[in-house]
């Protein structure tokens, strides 16, 4: 179970087998992912006397994905679960009858609007990359009763029970945006959720019971973004702004537990592909069409290529307009970039022959079809051109290999969490990782996992596997265990009918739910 614990930067699981994470790096590369049956994190490994704080997050809605200012809308939903021991039924605001169903009732879930956190322990959760907040959050408990075992005794008024802190959160996130790709990138679009209390005292980690899952319906720039249908979470520390380290007195810097749950967005290149490729392709196949002009006309020749040339620079500037301002080059870059540079090797040399025509003074002033610099000159244009179509070639090979592939390997991913598995961030290069590739390794429901498998390509049927579309569009107050098997659409309708009582608008729903208790078998 140590994939739970892998970071961004490096997985540490010393020998003693103790709970590190490592820092976080903000210039963070482009995340891999690793597919496992479940991410539950195995208590007896890790050895912690830190309370474990399951999460469930649940993507309602995502608004608009600003490329520019590296943010993005979304309303959001969370569930946090903690186990109590020894609660007292005294300290929290119930009556007498519903302090009566807890104690004689197993099982059984109750609702309460706060917990007075001078008397009982909260986990004191908000949002890391959250920059703006639209609106008042909902924010609610529910309590649930842990049967006890039969060696454990419960008294009058203190039992076992499963607390649950429910929040809803509308608001804009910041996201690090990896452009490298652009306009065939596939981004991350992130949740941070960390807590106040430092990894000593808590310590965050995904629901292996409830996954969190996202609503595909409700995405609002569905004409520039594929959304994906997975969602991948990572476990990671942060270090406290005012603490210090001291290396010679072994003080380590405080650090606070944080759990990152993301979701995929591709974006869609059309647009690009007509309104930037493409036109910067036309002007620079226009600028071939100049060694139709004789090369004794020098003067015609440089005023066309030089006004294509500026053209194609002032093309670039508006396009840049719609990216942040970013310190490597975009793939459309490169593309505009190589395109001004075969426009300034078209005026060059325009500029060379005609230098040569008219340095000899035995060249005639009208240079025939049989003449030697017009030799030259045909030569030149067939070099440059083969050059210009072999470079087109070479970038098409580029973009099926690197960001295709990639997106390949998040369909491939969608099919493996469709089979109700998770996803896991990780960053950590393996001998089959590349700087911008995808590393998926699947685990065993006999071991741990295994090792480190290249990805294949996806396949087009997958036995056993079957992807039910809109299949999250409301929010579950109630799951069935992690099992893998194939739900048809038929148990999808009696599932919805037995556990959820909800409005079919999708801002509403968490507010209309009504929660009933719900025996287990």
């Amino acid at each position: 179970m140590s994939q739970v614990l892998r970071s961004k930067v490096n997985q540490h699981v010393g020998d003693n087998q103790e709970y590190k994470v490592s820092q976080r790096d903000f210039s963070r590369k482009k995340s891999s992912s690793i597919v496992v049956n479940n991410p539950g994190l195995n208590l007896s490994v890790v050895k912690t006397n830190a309370r474990i704080v399951r999460i469930r997050l649940v993507f309602i809605h995502i608004g608009e994905i600003d490329t520019l200012n590296e943010k993005y809308q979304a309303d959001v939903y969370f569930e946090a679960r903690w186990t109590e021991k020894r609660m007292n039924l005294n300290t929290l605001n119930l009556n007498a009858q519903d302090q009566q169903k807890l104690l004689a009732e197993d099982n059984i879930t109750m609702k309460i609007n706060e917990l007075n956190p001078t008397i009982h322990w909260l986990p004191q959760l908000f949002i890391e990359n959250g920059i703006g907040q639209i609106g008042e959050q909902d924010k609610w408990f529910t309590i649930k009763k842990i049967a006890p075992r039969s060696d454990q005794l419960s008294t009058s008024v203190s039992i076992n029970v499963e607390i649950c802190e429910h929040r809803r959160i509308k608001g804009f996130f910041w996201e690090k945006l990896e452009l490298n790709h652009f306009p065939a990138d596939v981004q991350d679009l992130t949740i941070s959720i960390t807590s106040h209390h430092h990894v000593a005292n808590c310590l965050l980690v995904p629901d292996e019971r409830f996954r969190s899952i996202i609503n595909r319906e409700a995405f609002f720039d569905q004409q520039e973004w594929s959304l994906y249908e997975h969602v991948a979470t990572e476990i990671r520390e942060s270090n406290e702004e005012y603490s210090f380290e001291d290396e010679d007195n072994a003080i380590g810097q405080t650090k606070h537990p944080v759990l990152a749950i993301a979701c995929r967005a591709a974006r869609r290149p059309g647009y690009y592909y007509w309104n930037a490729f493409c036109l910067i392709f036309l002007i620079t196949i226009c600028a071939f069409c100049i060694f139709s002009i004789s090369p004794d006309l020098p003067q015609s020749r440089l005023q066309i290529t030089c006004t294509l040339l500026l053209t194609s620079v002032t093309f670039r500037w508006v396009v840049n307009r719609s990216l942040p301002q970013i310190s490597y080059l975009t793939t459309l870059d490169i593309y505009a970039i190589i395109s001004i540079i075969m426009l300034v090797v078209l005026c060059v040399w325009h500029s060379i022959i005609a230098t040569l025509h008219f340095l000899n003074p035995m060249a005639p002033k009208l240079l025939g079809p049989t003449n030697y610099y017009v030799i030259i000159d045909r030569y030149v244009f067939y070099g440059l051109f083969a050059v210009y179509i072999f470079t087109h070639i070479a970038l098409l090979v580029w973009l099926i290999s690197v960001p295709y592939r990639r997106r390949r390997e998040m369909e491939y991913i969608d099919h493996e969490y469709a089979a109700k598995k998770y996803i896991q961030l990780d960053t950590s290069q393996s001998r089959y990782d590349s700087k911008f590739d995808l590393s998926v390794r699947r685990a065993s429901a006999a071991y741990d996992t295994l090792p480190a498998m290249k990805p294949t390509r996806a396949r087009k049927s997958l036995d056993g596997i079957t992807t039910i579309p809109n299949a999250t569009t409301v929010i579950p107050i109630r799951e069935e265990n992690n099992e893998i098997r194939v739900m048809s659409m038929t148990e999808l309708r009696e599932q919805e009918d037995e556990y959820y009582n909800h409005t079919n608008d999708i801002n509403n729903e968490l507010k209309t739910t009504q929660m009933t208790p719900v025996e287990q078998p």
